[in-house]
């Protein structure tokens, strides 16, 4: 092989490979799960004006509040840098079976977008929830809270992949995944888009900048 070729193809192997790198997102982020509470929610009653009124009960929600931790690469703006956007996969075990007897697990997979770096005083949080309804239907019971949670589990991907060490289980271990090392179907019955962003609550409106901008499809 000429040297001139030999120089040619290295070149482009050297590109290729700094290229692929650039585009992984664990060279690009760094994200660490801090703190994952959940919690009941009561509808909020807001008291509109120039509508007829309508009588109504507050209900229980399922609320899920995550901390993270957010670590930016500096091409992308560092500690004043943003992430375009994050999936978190929920996992949500419940005290609900169905007829064929498999524990149910309410999922949903959000994207939150402009994920900014983490700074000392300003943490990063992501709100999810679960509605009165859906609780009822995997339930069967009206009165459906956190105690009728049995588990709780959480995956961060970026850019098509999971991150490194970006996960959540309250169990130690992620227990929603099976041999093959994806969501175990022959244990749980999934029922997907069952966790849904804020912005598809009542809750929409309160609490300013306090958690991350979610993604509408």
């Amino acid at each position: 092989m000429k040297p001139t070729l030999l120089f040619v193809l290295s070149l482009v192997f050297t590109l290729g490979a700094l290229n692929a790198q650039a585009q992984d997102p664990d060279t690009q982020v760094r994200v660490k799960v801090k703190n994952m509470k959940v919690d009941q929610q009561y509808t909020p009653d807001y008291t509109p004006r120039g509508v007829t009124e309508k009588r109504w009960k507050p209900k229980q929600w399922l609320e899920i509040d995550t901390e993270i931790d957010v670590d930016i690469a500096t091409e992308l703006g560092g500690k004043e840098g943003v992430y375009p956007a994050l999936e978190f996969k929920y996992f949500v075990a419940v005290n609900g079976k169905t007829k064929e007897g498999k524990p149910i697990v309410l999922t949903g997979t959000l994207t939150f977008e402009n994920v900014p770096n983490a700074k000392p005083g300003e943490p990063v949080h992501a709100l999810a929830y679960v509605t009165p309804a859906t609780l009822k239907g995997a339930v069967k019971k009206d009165l459906v809270g956190k105690a009728d949670v049995q588990a709780v589990g959480l995956e961060i991907h970026a850019g098509g992949k999971m991150l490194k060490g970006a996960f959540h289980s309250d169990k130690g271990r992620p227990w929603w995944i099976g041999k093959d090392n994806q969501p175990d179907s022959n244990t749980w019955a999934f029922q997907d888009g069952a966790v849904i962003p804020k912005s598809r609550t009542p809750f929409a409106p309160l609490w300013a900048d306090y958690d991350l901008q979610s993604k509408e499809k």
